[in-house]
């Protein structure tokens, strides 16, 4: 029986989708739980990974206090989790990134050395250019005692553009992520977790055709919310609400085979209900996008040009069709480099 080489974090909150996850992979973060007198999650959890909020924070110009991101993640005790980093913001100067990177890699080391999470430690890793990159790597190498690192931001400080968990990926973006997850599987023995990169079937396939271990995705809960769902092999289709008429109107006779064959549990007791339920889109989407993890790792298990053959059917009906070609280049492109290095 094939053993799972990979993994997708379902992402979940203090209003959660279902309060029984104790047979999911869930994503949650500490800033859900910042101002609760007894943080404690509103659900169970099979597996928890328990992010920081700085990202959030960051957006919204909030400062998270050191003790406190500590004290709500020893209260909730995840299975894994993320010591407060500094994430990097557009429009930054030289100076102010390479001090956040400074108090990141402090907090690193306290969170290891003074937090009963040091066991539990997933290190984050930030850079602005190729050189700092491998630096960086190099340090989480030595210092950082963990065997998974998280991708959060990625700037190219020569150029315009970066990667800050972005929904809607470019192909400067993927050529930031590509770099960093070839190098951090070349550069060193780390896995590799992909910040929010899992917002839809497509996004998901990607980070594992990459090279991911692993991703998360909140994309399923706020599709849901604006009146969307997922199909699997394909995109999104708008599904309809009060308050949202935008997306793919359109359903073709494939489209409606594949709702019509779907085996979550909302399709299989009253479909109609997605047309009217943000709740039962969410159930549905989270479906389907499980449902496109469990098979990237069967076909990556058989091969990455199965893998690979499989993704050229899928992008062939998507208008994202041009990233997975440039993604394919992007990973063959460092592939051959590597092989001519070697020789």
């Amino acid at each position: 029986m094939h053993t799972s080489n990979l993994l997708f974090w379902i992402v979940e909150n203090d209003n959660p989708i279902e309060r029984n996850r104790s047979a999911d992979y869930i994503m949650d973060s500490a800033i859900n739980y910042y101002n609760y007198d007894n943080p404690h999650l509103p659900y169970t959890a099979g597996q928890l990974f328990l992010d920081n909020g700085a990202y959030t924070a960051a957006s919204q110009n909030l400062n998270l206090e050191v003790d406190r991101i500590v004290a709500v993640q020893e209260a909730i005790w995840p299975n894994k989790t993320i010591p407060l980093d500094y994430p990097l913001r557009p429009g930054m100067g030289l100076s102010a990134i390479k001090k956040n990177w400074g108090n990141t890699k402090r907090n690193i080391m306290y969170w290891q050395e003074n937090t009963r999470l040091s066991k539990r430690l997933v290190a984050p890793l930030h850079a602005w250019d190729k050189e700092s990159l491998k630096r960086n790597i190099g340090w989480l190498q030595k210092y950082a005692d963990t065997d998974l690192l998280a991708v959060g931001s990625l700037v190219n400080y020569n150029e315009f553009g970066g990667y800050f968990g972005d929904r809607q990926p470019r192909r400067e973006t993927i050529d930031l992520l590509t770099l960093a997850v070839q190098t951090i599987n070349k550069e060193s023995d780390f896995k590799v977790h992909l910040m929010g990169f899992g917002a839809s079937p497509l996004t998901l396939h990607l980070a594992y055709y990459m090279g991911a271990y692993s991703t998360d995705s909140s994309g399923y809960r706020r599709k849901a919310a604006y009146g969307k769902i997922v199909l699997p092999g394909s995109g999104e289709r708008y599904a309809g609400n009060s308050s949202a008429t935008f997306g793919l109107t359109m359903y073709t006779h494939r489209d409606l085979d594949l709702l019509s064959e779907c085996r979550c549990q909302i399709c299989r007791a009253n479909p109609d209900v997605l047309w009217s339920s943000w709740r039962a889109r969410a159930a549905h989407n989270e479906f389907v996008m499980k449902l496109e993890a469990a098979r990237a790792d069967a076909l990556l298990a058989q091969g990455r040009d199965a893998y690979a053959l499989y993704l050229e059917d899928v992008f062939s009906r998507s208008s994202l069709r041009y990233l997975w070609k440039h993604t394919k280049e992007r990973v063959r492109y460092h592939r051959i480099s590597e092989y001519l290095v070697g020789r």
